[in-house]
């Protein structure tokens, strides 16, 4: 992941100590390179900062901000198809002086407008600001994989990837939404995603497959580009079901294996992460790496079924158990309640902080996991 986050602010409040503050703050999101890009206009300053880490081209060409004559570009996130948009924007005449999916993001935006949203396939957060029409586009993807978070007051429009770059650079005090946190309580974590509002008054979330643009006079507007078409077809045959679905999952799954790091894979005992595991090893050839949680309860430990994978791949594992993190429980719920600017969703999110932990510490900044084949599949 990286960090982006951004201002259309009044000029008298426009501080270069909120700037470090902020980049400082988002350090955590991209070790590997912090950088800002500032313009003035009159009365208005705009601001864009980014923190990377450093996944596809590695080199420092394609750190951000990344401005193309009039275009500047801050973007989380990773557009898979990268390769096959530069080919097609190359036979469009377009040279190119990165092997980064940044770059690609950008020019096809230079191609193609706000509709570039619609060639992409993958997860992203980015802004995009216009110096010829003196705007600022925002999208994000059309599951809300990557998170953006907004703001607009008298002194501006702000927006980051988190909600606390957004206090850090608005510098203001925002009020805890009272009404979320009851609704959370009473209803549980599946009524915080009815509407866009955070725990925090004023802070919205960018809905998913959602653009914004936004001028110097602050006049926003926001476009839906994206929601699901069912179309069922009763004629279809299970055996071409079944083949189409293999088709599409391993044709999934060899994209977001591009890479220029290495890539860890979460292996639990369950068919999900036991069948990426497996395809990347025995379809794609990769050399893979996989980590484990342990759960000590009877009913949830899954050590058995993951050794078999194990046994089968002969690929390297690490198993984490959670008896030994159990003192850590209040103190780790704090630190992420922190991190994620509010309560978490489930005890999932805590579980997998500790597979993120010790994959982070081996080395690695990309992991693969089956989260959400229980959702599509209808299940265990």
């Amino acid at each position: 992941m990286c960090g982006i986050s951004g201002s259309i602010v009044k000029s008298r409040f426009d501080r270069e100590d909120l700037i470090k503050k902020t980049l400082s703050l988002m350090r955590r999101r991209g070790p590997d390179n912090r950088s800002h890009f500032k313009l003035k206009y009159n009365d208005k300053v705009l601001n864009l900062l980014h923190t990377r880490l450093n996944i596809i081209d590695i080199n420092k060409r394609s750190n951000q901000p990344m401005t193309i004559g009039e275009f500047t570009l801050i973007f989380n996130g990773e557009i898979y198809n990268y390769i096959e948009l530069r080919k097609k924007l190359k036979l469009k005449n377009y040279s190119f002086e990165t092997n980064s999916d940044t770059e690609v993001l950008l020019k096809s935006y230079i191609e193609y407008g706000e509709n570039c949203v619609n060639h992409f396939n993958g997860m992203w957060a980015f802004a995009i600001w216009n110096n010829k029409k003196k705007k600022l586009f925002i999208s994000r993807d059309i599951f809300g994989e990557k998170p953006l978070y907004y703001h607009l007051s008298d002194k501006g429009f702000f927006f980051g990837s988190e909600i606390k770059f957004i206090k850090s650079l608005s510098n203001e005090s925002f009020k805890v939404n009272k009404e979320h946190i009851n609704k959370n309580l009473f209803y549980g974590y599946k009524s915080l995603c009815k509407n866009n509002e955070t725990f925090f008054d004023k802070i919205y979330s960018l809905e998913n497959s959602t653009n914004i643009t936004i001028d110097l006079n602050l006049n926003l507007i926001k476009r839906k580009f994206w929601s699901p078409k069912i179309n069922i077809d009763n004629r279809l045959q299970e055996k071409t079901a079944s083949n189409e679905v293999k088709r599409l999952l391993q044709k999934s799954l060899n994209l977001r294996m591009r890479s220029d790091v290495p890539i860890a894979f979460c292996l639990s005992g369950g068919i999900d992460s036991g069948l990426l595991v497996s395809l990347a090893n025995k379809k794609f050839h990769k050399k893979v790496s996989t980590f484990s949680i342990i759960d000590q309860d009877y009913r949830y430990n899954e050590r058995k079924n993951i050794n078999l994978i194990l046994d089968d791949l002969k690929c390297d594992n690490l198993k984490i158990f959670l008896k030994k993190k159990k003192n850590l429980f209040f103190k780790r719920l704090k630190e992420l309640t922190n991190y994620h600017d509010g309560p978490i969703s489930t005890i999932s999110y805590y579980i997998h902080s500790f597979l993120s932990e010790e994959i982070s510490k081996k080395g690695y900044k990309v992991a693969i996991s089956g989260t959400g084949a229980d959702e599509i599949f209808t299940g265990y």
